[in-house]
């Protein structure tokens, strides 16, 4: 393997899950403290994943239609200019509750665009053999970056204004998308792949392909727990801290921080327990989630809520990680970016629906209950991965790897 491209892969990586890190802890803070209703919280996690579910099988077509490597820079560019208009309205005093949403909607549909692109492009520049390893280092350079960004943020949140603090959030994104672009390989050629499938066909295609690979439709399901589990911490976090640990901006950057440590361990021993789990992976990295929701959802003690969110971020960066080679190892090559953005559809798409029904949910009955909630679906979670674990198409794929 090119480590010079390992390096810039994990340092695209770091950057921009600092600067994503970083801008959600100060956003969310800031949004909590200024209306003081847990709703709009919801309606921000929410609304932010509505154009995912227009935009994500466009996207999904694209990537394996276009250089991955360009679109992430685009992607990186228009995360910038939203990150700047959002930081000139803050300077001239324009703030409001649903301008910090519509920025937030753009920021995730860039998202949406990147990390497709992103994990395509992975695929295509690293042999297969060597994605599990991949995608547990990418895995490990996210949590590290969401570490930072995270902790950083929580700090500047109570030192600097908002405005100065996206600043630095605008200057990550730009290194990220920097580093990206750095990334050396000889692209596939598109048009020998593109053949004369329509846009709409190859739209078309993706859908035919989940169905005659209906074990993707497992893993989609484990992997858009993982994913609603960890938006959904990382969304009601502030709340949580806020109202029901009574605790400052400083405690919410380190309790973000123990998240994102939970995903750093998980990424540095993600090889080890895929051999020690083999096709149980996904039941055991859910109960591992399981645990971690059962503790925040009791508990008011501080250090057990440290510990409750470094087991969440452990099993959700397990299932997210690991869960995702086994997609990326069974899907072809030529149908990388479109599962990639259907799983992104799913995922986005259970967010949407929670986002306001946990916010009305916190709002009346306090943040944990929205824990509680997600503990209930996670227990289902860990059934559905039983199920699947018994596919014999699963269990070589573990073992293969």
């Amino acid at each position: 393997m090119n480590k010079t491209n390992i390096r810039r892969l994990m340092g695209g990586y770091f950057l921009y899950e600092s600067g994503r890190a970083m801008y959600f802890v100060l956003i969310t803070w800031f949004l909590y403290q200024w209306t003081e209703d847990a709703l709009y919280t919801g309606l921000f996690v929410s609304f932010g994943f509505i154009p995912g579910l227009f935009s994500n099988v466009i996207f999904g077509v694209l990537v394996d239609r276009s250089n991955r490597k360009k679109l992430a820079r685009l992607a990186g560019m228009i995360s910038i200019i939203c990150l700047v208009l959002l930081t000139g309205a803050f300077v001239g005093g324009f703030e409001h509750p649903w301008l910090m949403i519509t920025a937030h909607m753009i920021m995730q549909t860039a998202g949406s665009l990147f990390r497709p692109s992103l994990q395509a492009l992975v695929a295509e520049v690293f042999p297969k053999d060597s994605l599990p390893r991949i995608f547990s280092w990418s895995g490990s350079a996210t949590v590290t970056g969401s570490l930072a960004g995270a902790a950083a943020g929580g700090v500047l949140a109570g030192l600097l204004s908002v405005e100065t603090s996206l600043f630095i959030v605008i200057s990550l994104y730009a290194g990220a998308t920097a580093t990206i672009q750095m990334i050396r390989y000889t692209p596939v050629d598109m048009k020998n792949r593109r053949n004369s499938s329509s846009f709409w066909d190859e739209m078309k295609e993706g859908f035919i392909y989940v169905h005659q690979n209906q074990m993707l439709y497992g893993l989609f399901v484990m992997l858009m727990l993982g994913q609603l589990t960890f938006h959904t911490t990382l969304g009601f976090l502030s709340v949580y801290t806020s109202s029901h640990l009574k605790e400052t901006a400083l405690v919410y950057g380190m309790l973000d921080s123990t998240f994102s440590i939970g995903g750093i361990f998980a990424g540095l021993i993600g090889t080890w327990w895929w051999a020690k789990c083999q096709n149980r992976i996904g039941v055991w990295s859910l109960l591992l989630t399981a645990a971690g929701l059962a503790i925040v959802s009791f508990t008011t003690l501080v250090p057990l809520a440290f510990l409750g969110f470094l087991l969440i971020g452990l099993g959700t960066s397990f299932v997210r990680a690991l869960l995702q080679s086994v997609q990326q190892m069974a899907t072809d090559s030529r149908f990388h970016g479109r599962m990639s953005s259907l799983r992104m559809l799913c995922n986005q798409t259970s967010v949407v629906v929670t986002g306001p029904l946990f916010g009305v949910l916190a709002s009346s009955y306090g943040a944990p209950v929205v824990f509680l909630s997600l503990l209930l679906l996670v227990t289902g979670g860990v059934i559905w991965a039983h199920i699947q674990s018994k596919r014999p198409t699963f269990k070589q794929i573990i073992k293969s790897a």
